[in-house]
């Protein structure tokens, strides 16, 4: 089981009392030495995650209390078999949760950042980019820009795994990912946003072969 979660950042107000007392002390203080939109982004983030847990395993005890494991990756103190992922980019915040370790990323599209490719990803990738029409190039580099990140995000290796280490297909659907050292047992998607907001791309990956693909919850 694996499902999204996504809330515009100014739906929620992080001075808001009754908002902050679902929070644990000690995230609000990671929350609020944040500043401005940032601060926003990591408040409605967190009440996602509070929000979501309760609706998928509900025996777990609330405020969370999370930790932070060796390369980055966050989990539940209590609930290690209890996995989530986290990611905000301009107005939006997501959160996912499954049963098995997963990876999300959301990323507001911009024009000009393809130069990216060329210094970060695999040369299959920059070389499947060259063969697109300019008016399709940065659709496609959004696409695998999130699908790589949530597929870092999933193995819990943060920086220690290059982006240029790894290559994912996406000219077919669903994504194929080609990793020497992580082969089979990831499924990777991209879920329809486009009802939210058609310049955001959004990504998941979960490791979990032949995985159904994750619904998206929108919250207002």
């Amino acid at each position: 089981m694996t499902a999204i979660y996504a809330i515009p950042v100014f739906a929620v107000d992080p001075d808001d009392s009754a908002a902050r007392a679902r929070l644990s002390r000690e995230r609000l203080e990671q929350i609020d030495r944040r500043r401005d939109t940032a601060r926003r982004q990591g408040f409605a983030a967190s009440l996602l995650l509070e929000y979501a847990v309760a609706q998928h395993f509900p025996w777990v005890v609330h405020p969370l209390a999370l930790s932070i494991a060796d390369g980055g990756k966050p989990y539940l103190v209590s609930e290690p078999g209890v996995h989530f992922s986290l990611s905000h980019s301009g107005d939006w915040a997501v959160c996912a949760v499954s049963d098995h370790p997963v990876g999300v990323d959301i990323e507001k599209c911009e024009q000009g950042r393809r130069d990216i490719a060329s210094r970060f990803f695999h040369r299959e990738e920059v070389r499947y980019l060259n063969t697109l029409l300019p008016s399709m190039r940065d659709k496609a580099f959004y696409q695998l820009w999130t699908l790589k990140e949530s597929f870092v995000k999933s193995t819990g290796h943060g920086l220690d795994l290059p982006l240029r280490s790894f290559w994912i297909d996406i000219r077919r659907m669903p994504p194929k990912l080609d990793c020497d050292e992580f082969r089979g047992g990831y499924s990777l998607f991209l879920p329809d946003f486009s009802a939210a907001d058609s310049d955001y791309c959004l990504a998941v990956c979960v490791e979990q072969a032949g995985a159904e693909a994750p619904a998206v919850h929108i919250m207002k």
